[in-house]
C-alpha cells in the first residue's frame, strides 16, 4: 500500500537493510549496488563536473600531425565524466573507422570525436535458475562518435549585467542555483544545476556485439576536433576516414579540474609572465635605505648606464620613456621640499633579437650627454647636495613576445610564492646618493681647467 506521508517525496536513496539469518535475494543485492552507483554519479556531476579528467589524447608525430596507420588512430588511456556523472574509462588503444558508432561521416570536413557511455546488458537465459557466464555480468565501457563540425567550449566567466554590483556571496549563491529563474540584473545560473536532476535517456544499439550507448550529443564528452577526408581513389565510391592533419584537442573538450591541477592553477603555473630578473644597481639596494651611495661611485656607474634584465624577451616597440624612467628628487632650500625631476634617458638593447618583432631581454638606460654634463661632470649641479633616485618600470605598458604584460613583483620575492603577483603593476627601485664632498669638487675643477 503506498504511503501517504508527504515526507516520502524527499527520499532519493533506498538501500536494503540486511539482518542475521536473512535470505538475500538478487533484487536486494542489485538494489544496494544501484543505490551506490547513483550516489557515485550524483557526486561526480555535482562536485567534479563534466568533461575530461585526465588522458584521452590522440597520438601525433613530432610535427603535431595525427598518426594514422591502416586507417586507425591511437587514443591514449584516460578518464572522463559525462553529464550524468558516469565514468568513461578508456584503457587506451586504436580506433578504427568501423569502431565509430552512430551516423558515419558522409562528407569531408571537421568532425568532433566524442566519447559516450556504453553498456553491455546481461544475456537472458531461459533455463531459470541457471544462467550462462554472460548472464552474470553487466559491463560498462566507452564508444566513440563523429559529429560534423567542431564547436569550441565556452570557457568565459559568467556575464555580469551592466550596472550590477554583484559580490562574492551573491555570485556563488546565484551560480549554485539558490536563486533560480530569469534575473536580468544578476549572473546566470550555472547549467550544471539542471544536470544534477536530469535523468539519462534511452540507450541505442551500437551494432557492436550487443553493446548499447547513450547517443545524446549534450551528454557525451568531446575529445578532439579531427579532419575527415575521402581516402578512396578517384572514380571510386567515397571512403571517408581520418586525415593526418593536426587535431585540435584543446578548444572542443571540457575539462574536469583535478586537485593537483587546481593547485598548479592557484600557483599561476598556467600563464608565464615576464618579470625583472636582475638590475645592475642591486648592490645599492641591498645596503638599505639608510646607506647612501658614494658620489664618485654613482657618477661613474650612472654614466655607463643602468642595466635591466628581464626573464623573457620584451618587445622593443613597447619600451619607451613612459614605461621605463628614472626620477631624481632633490631638496630645495626654502622649505626643504623634495622636487622630482625625470632624467632624460635613451635605451640601449644589449641582446636585441628578432626581425619581424624586435625583442630584447637586457635594456640599458643611458642618460643623455647634456644631462651628464650639467648634473654629473659640470661645475654646478642640483645633485651635489645629495638626492633620492627612483627607477620605475610600468608593467602595464610592456609586452613580451606573447603579448603579456610584466609581473612587477619585487626581486626579493620568490617566483613560486603566492600572494605577491603584480601583473601590470609598477616595479619601483629606489636608493639614495650621498652629497658630493669638497675633494670631489676640487678634482672636478682641476679636470675642468
Amino acid at each position: 500500500m503506498p504511503t501517504k506521508n508527504p515526507a516520502e517525496r524527499s527520499v532519493w536513496s533506498a538501500r536494503p537493510s540486511f539482518r542475521p539469518r536473512q535470505m538475500l535475494t538478487a533484487h536486494q543485492l542489485n538494489a544496494g549496488l544501484a543505490d551506490e552507483i547513483l550516489r557515485e554519479q550524483l557526486l561526480n556531476r555535482a562536485v567534479h563536473g563534466y568533461g575530461v579528467v585526465v588522458g584521452l589524447g590522440l597520438a601525433v608525430d613530432e610535427d603535431g600531425a595525427l598518426i594514422v596507420e591502416h586507417g586507425c588512430v591511437e587514443l591514449t588511456g584516460g578518464l572522463a565524466l559525462d553529464r550524468h556523472g558516469r565514468m568513461l574509462y578508456w584503457k587506451g588503444g586504436h580506433i578504427r573507422p568501423s569502431d565509430i558508432v552512430g551516423e558515419p561521416p558522409t562528407a569531408e570536413g571537421s568532425y568532433t570525436l566524442s566519447a559516450h557511455f556504453a553498456t553491455h546488458l546481461p544475456d537472458t537465459d531461459g533455463c531459470f535458475p541457471f544462467a550462462g557466464e554472460r548472464a552474470q555480468w553487466r559491463k560498462e565501457g566507452v564508444v566513440f562518435t563523429l559529429r560534423p563540425e567542431c564547436a569550441p567550449v565556452d570557457r568565459h566567466c559568467a556575464h555580469h549585467p551592466d550596472g550590477a554590483c554583484i559580490g562574492h556571496d551573491a555570485y556563488v549563491c546565484r551560480r549554485t542555483g539558490a536563486r533560480p529563474g530569469p534575473d536580468p540584473s544578476n549572473v546566470p545560473v550555472s547549467p550544471d544545476v539542471d544536470w544534477v536532476l536530469a535523468e539519462p535517456g534511452e540507450l541505442c544499439a551500437t551494432g557492436l556485439d550487443g553493446w548499447w550507448y547513450d547517443p545524446d550529443p549534450d551528454v557525451c564528452v568531446p575529445i578532439a576536433c579531427v579532419q575527415i577526408r575521402n581516402l578512396a581513389d578517384p572514380g571510386c565510391e567515397p571512403c571517408y576516414g581520418f586525415a593526418t592533419e593536426s587535431p585540435d584537442v584543446c578548444a572542443v573538450r571540457p575539462f574536469v579540474y583535478r586537485n593537483p591541477l587546481l593547485y598548479e592553477l592557484v600557483k599561476g603555473c598556467d600563464v608565464r609572465l615576464p618579470r625583472v630578473e636582475e638590475i645592475s644597481w642591486q648592490d645599492w639596494i641591498d645596503g638599505g635605505w639608510r646607506k647612501r651611495v658614494p658620489w664618485p661611485e654613482f657618477a661613474e656607474r650612472i654614466a655607463e648606464g643602468l642595466e635591466i634584465r628581464f626573464t623573457r624577451p620584451v618587445r622593443i616597440a613597447t619600451i619607451n620613456q613612459a614605461g621605463i624612467f628614472v626620477t631624481v628628487r632633490t631638496q630645495e632650500e626654502d622649505a626643504d621640499y623634495w622636487l622630482p625631476r625625470q632624467v632624460p634617458m635613451r635605451f640601449v638593447y644589449v641582446d636585441e633579437e628578432g626581425d619581424a618583432e624586435r625583442c630584447a631581454c637586457v635594456v640599458r638606460l643611458v642618460p643623455e650627454s647634456d644631462w651628464l654634463a650639467a648634473e654629473v661632470t659640470g661645475r654646478r649641479s642640483s645633485l651635489f647636495g645629495g638626492a633620492q633616485v627612483e627607477v620605475t618600470i610600468r608593467g602595464q605598458l610592456l609586452r613580451d613576445t606573447c603579448g603579456r604584460m610584466l609581473d612587477a613583483r619585487p626581486l626579493d620575492i620568490a617566483h613560486g610564492e603566492r600572494g605577491h603577483e603584480r601583473p601590470g603593476g609598477d616595479f619601483v627601485s629606489a636608493f639614495r646618493v650621498a652629497r658630493r664632498h669638497r675633494v670631489d669638487s676640487r678634482t672636478a675643477d682641476n679636470s675642468a681647467d
